[in-house]
Formats: structure tokens, C-alpha cells, sequence
């Protein structure tokens, strides 16, 4: 869990502020693991909550589509989110809330962002040549012997015309 003690903007004026440094080392955000979370994020009190603002880098593990072997993607979290307080009449549009005594877990924040922020298709390297689809060896490490072309066995037949 990333958590921070906030417990002193939960009751301070609109506008206050306070600056936290993220520097955690391998972590599990749940579903994903991680490397490393760097970054600086700035909690402002606003009416109804705290506003979350700040840039996270990490470093997330992830399997290449087309070789299948684990790498690690560097990426970058844009956080802006509003989380509500706890203790206050809760709104609809909220998602995220501070505890009851003031601690602000950013982990659910990390992992939805980490998620947006991946790939569709994530590669290895952009000039990943893949499994051979017949015999299942890695391209990248090695060249295999199976047959580059395959027939047709209905047209077999034609091939000793030639």
C-alpha cells in the first residue's frame, strides 16, 4: 500500500497544500508489479476533499505479445483526481476516499493510471521477430530449421509438375 498521513488537510482551510515525495522501491500494485514509484504529488483541500495533482514515474513488468518473455516498460503516471473526505456527506462523482483518520492510499490511483497508460499490444522491442509458429523457438535468440513455406496438401500434387 502507498499511503500518506493527510490528516492535517482534512480539516485545514480551502487552498492549503502539501508537497509528498514518492520514492518507493518493487511494489505490487494489485494486478501489476512494479519496479519503482518516483515522483512528487501536491495535495490541495478543496471544497469537498483533496485535490491529488502530480507526475509518477515507474517502471512496470509486463510480457511481450509476440515472444512472450517478461520485460520492464518505463512509463509515466499524470495523476489529477479529487478524493473525498470520509467523514463529510459523500458525493456521487467521487471514487476514491480518504480514511476515516486520514490516511490518503494512492494505490488504487497508480494501478487505474499504470493501466490506461499500457500499451495495447506490448512489445518487447519494436523489431521483435516472435515465436516460430511451428516448432515454438524464440526468433530473437535463435533461427529455426522448420520450413519457411508450407503447402497446401490438397495442391502437394502440383508442386512435382514443376
Amino acid at each position: 500500500m502507498i499511503r500518506f498521513d493527510v490528516s492535517a488537510l482534512t480539516q485545514a482551510r480551502l487552498g492549503t497544500s502539501l508537497t509528498l515525495n514518492v520514492d518507493i522501491g518493487p511494489q505490487s500494485l494489485t494486478d501489476l508489479e512494479v519496479d519503482f514509484l518516483r515522483g512528487t504529488v501536491r495535495v490541495i483541500r478543496v471544497q469537498g476533499g483533496l485535490l491529488v495533482q502530480g507526475t509518477v514515474e515507474t517502471q512496470v513488468w509486463l510480457e511481450c505479445v509476440r515472444c512472450l518473455d517478461s520485460f520492464a516498460l518505463p512509463i509515466t503516471l499524470e495523476l489529477e483526481e479529487t478524493f473525498g473526505l470520509s467523514g463529510a456527506s459523500r458525493r456521487q462523482d467521487v471514487t476514491y476516499v480518504v480514511s476515516d483518520d486520514g490516511w490518503l492510499d494512492l494505490t488504487p490511483l497508480l494501478r487505474e493510471q499504470a493501466w490506461v497508460a499500457l500499451p495495447m499490444k506490448p512489445l518487447c522491442r519494436p523489431d521483435c521477430k516472435g515465436l516460430c509458429p511451428q516448432c515454438g523457438a524464440n526468433l530473437n535468440l535463435e533461427s529455426c530449421t522448420c520450413e519457411s513455406v508450407k503447402i497446401d496438401p490438397r495442391l502437394a500434387l502440383l508442386k512435382d509438375l514443376l
